[in-house]
């Protein structure tokens, strides 16, 4: 993760949360009573600070110290949240007492190798309440490879100062949309939702994006 660390200074710019995100954050919230949230491969903490300010019960790992101590530093404000360093396997004992949502943005869940994201499926299924939520984001690997996608649009910030190229050379673990949904139901989630984007658009072939909302039953 240093690649990540080299950019841990311009994160926030690169990466910010955008109001959709917000609003889908919003909705989820109105599923149910969440008094406690986490936030697998958390970054800069910037998902917490719209669920931390209200009160909100906040743990989030991530694997980098750079961007863990931006998360603290971010968050120190709020005696409810706190961050650790630590990874996707460290989900079943980093996020205790159990939480009500559980998220995982920013298509870091491809990062891991495959044993690594299925195990933690399993552990986000140990961690959730009956009833609670997982919110999952990672590309459409569908899409990418069947249209055989190595570079995504480039992104800007600060008037253009900061620039962003992503380019994959798929020495990541792509994860698809069936064997993440015969995943998530093995493991005892329901109601696996699949949309375009954060804005809840229509999951399609052609989607760049899937982001997934599944309940643990």
């Amino acid at each position: 993760m240093a690649f990540y660390t080299d950019l841990s200074e311009v994160y926030d710019k690169l990466f910010p949360v955008s109001d959709v995100q917000r609003t889908l954050f919003d909705k989820v919230l109105g599923m149910g009573d969440v008094r406690r949230v986490a936030d697998a491969g958390c970054g800069s903490g910037a998902q917490l600070i719209h669920f931390a300010p209200a009160g909100i019960s906040c743990i989030g790992f991530d694997p980098d110290p750079a961007l863990v101590a931006l998360a603290r530093k971010k968050l120190a404000p709020f005696a409810c949240a706190r961050v650790e360093v630590g990874g996707f396997a460290d989900t079943a004992h980093l996020v205790s007492p159990a939480a009500d949502l559980l998220l995982c943005l920013g298509n870091s869940l491809v990062h891991v190798p495959r044993d690594e994201s299925v195990r933690f499926v399993s552990d986000a299924s140990k961690v959730l309440v009956p009833g609670g939520w997982l919110l999952l984001q990672i590309l459409n690997y569908e899409f990418l490879s069947r249209h055989d996608v190595t570079e995504l649009p480039l992104m800007r910030a600060e008037g253009g100062m900061i620039e962003f190229r992503r380019r994959y050379t798929w020495d990541l673990y792509p994860v698809y949309p069936e064997e993440l949904r015969e995943t998530l139901s093995g493991e005892g989630f329901s109601s696996i939702r699949y949309y375009g984007d954060f804005a809840c658009s229509e999951f399609t072939p052609e989607s760049e994006a899937l982001v997934c909302m599944a309940r643990k039953s």
